[in-house]
């Protein structure tokens, strides 16, 4: 894709970096986000990317162009920055203002809204896209599957081709799940896992990640196509660990709970199918992240 008007929601987050970095090289790419973290703006804007600072809760999207060709909204707040914390406002955010904006860009070509494995009742058999929803993460999962509904009717009322991405877990040198685990055996501190058994991730590497959701960048339909993006094998945290830390001669320290919530895997039939397999296994991942992060304690 390229010569085309992008907008990038979420643009400093774990999906929106790597992603805005990509389609900036050939597009006139726009990325909006908050930008509280010191040199996030610059760093975009040495990519010729366009900045917006706004928080998607806020009414207005006056002040943004409605003539994007096409829209990633990766924007959300989430379980580990607080979504539990204050339900009105993740509502709000995650909801809402993803209506307000859909409605604002019913120009676009495709509009890829990007929700989340967690959108799936918990289940120890891999999820479909056909399979129940439920409530698994309290309030962020009531919130995206609040916003999926809200995206399906708009996409059928205005006619604007839409692609539902449910992610699982995307991670990378730059960080992710995996990456926060790893620093904490390295600090040999414990890793909170759920107690519930089985409770499995989809991670899925950030490349592999990014060029999927190009991908998905045209295959807009209406109503949308609803893709599970994650990986090609089920890993639970405790198999990544333990080969994490073969990799760091360390031990890693479990601490089980029900205060976390458990994970499932997500059937990568219909992604396989539609966007290919993944290049990038679990196990190579986690290479690559030790071998960046902490060359010096590599054994193998």
């Amino acid at each position: 894709m390229t010569r085309k008007k992008v907008l990038v929601t979420g643009a400093t987050g774990r999906v929106g970096t790597p992603l805005i970095r990509e389609i900036a090289k050939d597009n006139d790419t726009w990325g909006l986000a908050r930008f509280t973290s010191p040199g996030s703006r610059e760093k975009l804007e040495k990519l010729g990317v366009t900045c917006v600072a706004k928080d998607l809760a806020d009414e207005s999207f006056d002040d943004l162009p409605d003539d994007f060709t096409h829209v990633v909204h990766a924007g959300a707040i989430v379980f580990t920055g607080g979504s539990e914390r204050d339900p009105a406002y993740t509502l709000e955010l995650n909801a809402q203002a993803t209506g307000r904006l859909m409605y604002h860009c019913r120009q676009a070509e495709t509009f890829v809204h990007c929700s989340t494995g967690g959108v799936y009742r918990y289940s120890p058999e891999p999820v479909k896209e056909s399979d129940l929803l439920g409530s698994t993460i309290g309030e962020y999962s009531l919130s995206k599957i609040v916003a999926e509904g809200l995206v399906t009717f708009l996409s059928r009322q205005l006619k604007i081709p839409t692609v539902i991405l449910r992610i699982g877990m995307v991670w990378g040198l730059e960080g992710g799940g995996p990456a926060r685990r790893v620093d904490l055996m390295v600090r040999d501190e414990e890793v909170v896992v759920s107690a519930a058994t089985p409770s499995y991730s989809s991670l899925i590497w950030e490349d592999d990640a990014v060029r999927m959701i190009q991908n998905a960048l045209k295959l807009g339909e209406v109503p949308p196509l609803v893709v599970n993006l994650g990986g090609d094998e089920p890993v639970s945290t405790e198999e990544y660990c333990a080969y994490a830390g073969e990799l760091l001669g360390v031990e890693p320290k479990f601490r089980y709970t029900d205060d976390t919530y458990p994970g499932t895997f997500m059937d990568p039939t219909r992604r396989q199918a539609i966007f290919g397999s993944c290049r990038i296994d679990w196990r190579e991942g986690m290479r690559r992240l030790i071998e960046d992060r902490y060359p010096e304690m590599r054994k193998g």
